[in-house]
């Protein structure tokens, strides 16, 4: 069965069985609590109160920890305290008989995962429990290369160590690709200048794995996959992908590109008038028009992931970058690449569905598009948070500071349309890519208000 890019993810698609510690003075609550999450897989560790949870954290690596808030001698709270305190990447999870505002704002204030209410939904419960899992795994890779890059383990196709920012320079891949300066780096890679040797010096941009992401076979599959869907798809407002190659190292080929990011046009000129902000916003609509017929979800639509360059007239075009963390809405059976409860992405223009570690289809897409078209007019992103925690909560109140007060001369139609496109359920919002870019099409100039941005060396707002 082929399913569309706008259709949810599967029930399959779960993150592996992890390590939980359950905390609840009630014991009739643990046993039930430990037969739902049962069902998932899950090693599961019973607490009855504060105290016994803190010494087995102790001793033990826990994956994610679901606690109650009200207990005696040491409640939630205070737990979440010590527990973040003692290992500020364990994901806790409160849960609450009689919830108010406070504790809830306190609880995200402290970093917990997830505020729950009494009686639990089993799905809620078994869902918070694979985001917990999913994120605690994300964080531990993003360790393991961060590790790498300080220790300098990274070795070069010779098998002989270099440093990061120089392992590939110099070296010549797949026999033809002599790989040239670093131009940007990411969670997922290195994005080099390189030159094609057997096609008359044509100059490209390269982005290599990181080694400890390469010795992930599921991972590279995934990247093959993804790298072939992109690969499809031939679009202006789309940088292009030119080759792939699998063997270590894994890498990619892409055309190379001059111009400046969105981010760096935004600190550069500050916010857009609205006929340039519209003009950017339905090219990058026009691309996931694309992407979305090629069944891919982008994930990571971000001002750093937008190239503004200018065509051969002079007129500014929006590239959509770095497809790193896109997800394919079909995969063969059983080959599950994307999982729920693992939150990939950018999560200030995140969709709450996406925040949530939810299902998602391709409206998380368009949500991205109205919080960067609404930071394009207002110089400020939609939603921020002290903390990571205290984002993904604001993001899930869905309540921005009114545009129409930070710009009035912005007309109330085209007010309307972003905060329907950033509307917290997603059946609010539209339909699809071509659906919003259709509304935003009266707002829309061929050519931007503002001068061309320069022509500076090549890219560097591309990320691995």
């Amino acid at each position: 069965m082929t399913h569309s890019a706008s259709e949810p993810e599967s029930d399959e698609t779960l993150v592996e069985p992890g390590r939980v510690l359950l905390v609840d003075d009630q014991e009739e609550l643990r046993r039930l609590y430990r037969r739902t999450l049962a069902k998932d897989g899950h090693d599961i560790a019973l607490a009855s109160n504060g105290r016994d949870a803190v010494e087995q954290a102790r001793g033990e690596r826990f994956d994610v920890v679901i606690t109650d808030v009200r207990m005696p001698d040491m409640g939630g709270l205070e737990l979440l305290q010590s527990l973040r305190a003692a290992d500020p990447d364990l994901p806790v999870v409160l849960v609450s008989g009689s919830p108010d505002l406070e504790s809830a704002m306190k609880a995200v204030e402290l970093g917990a995962l997830e505020f729950l209410v009494k009686p639990v939904a089993f799905d809620k419960l078994r869902q918070a429990a694979r985001r917990g899992i999913g994120i605690r795994r994300q964080r531990a890779r993003t360790e393991e290369v961060l590790q790498q890059h300080r220790s300098g383990e990274r070795r070069r196709a010779d098998g002989h160590p270099a440093g990061e920012a120089e392992a590939w320079s110099g070296e010549l891949l797949a026999g033809r690709y002599r790989i040239g300066k670093l131009l940007g780096a990411g969670g997922m890679g290195r994005v080099y200048e390189a030159t094609r040797e057997d096609a008359g010096k044509a100059r490209v941009a390269v982005k290599i794995l990181h080694r400890a992401l390469s010795e992930d076979d599921k991972l590279v599959a995934r990247f093959r996959r993804e790298a072939e869907a992109i690969g499809l798809i031939d679009h202006p407002n789309i940088v292009r992908m030119l080759d792939f190659h699998a063997e270590e190292p894994p890498f990619l080929v892409m055309e190379l590109l001059v111009g400046v990011s969105l981010r760096q046009a935004l600190t550069r000129h500050g916010p857009f008038s609205p006929e340039r902000a519209v003009l950017v916003a339905c090219q990058m609509l026009e691309a996931l028009q694309a992407v979305h017929r090629a069944h891919v979800i982008h994930r990571d639509i971000k001002p750093e992931n937008v190239l503004l360059t200018n065509d051969a007239g002079g007129a500014e075009v929006a590239k959509l970058l770095d497809f790193g963390v896109a997800k394919l809405a079909h995969v063969p059976h059983g080959e599950t690449l994307t999982q729920v409860g693992t939150v990939l992405g950018t999560p200030t223009y995140m969709a709450p569905e996406h925040a949530r570690g939810a299902a998602i289809d391709a409206r998380c897409d368009l949500y991205s598009v109205a919080a960067i078209l609404y930071e394009m007019l207002t110089g400020k992103a939609p939603f921020m948070g002290d903390n990571y925690n205290a984002l993904l909560f604001a993001i899930q109140q869905g309540r921005p500071e009114p545009l129409a007060e930070l710009r009035p001369d912005v007309p109330a139609e085209l007010v309307a349309i972003i905060e329907q496109g950033m509307s917290p359920e997603a059946d609010d919002r539209f339909e699809s890519a071509e659906e919003m870019a259709e509304v935003l099409a009266p707002w829309r100039r061929s050519q931007s208000t503002l001068p061309p941005p320069p022509l500076p060396e090549p890219l560097r707002g591309l990320r691995g």
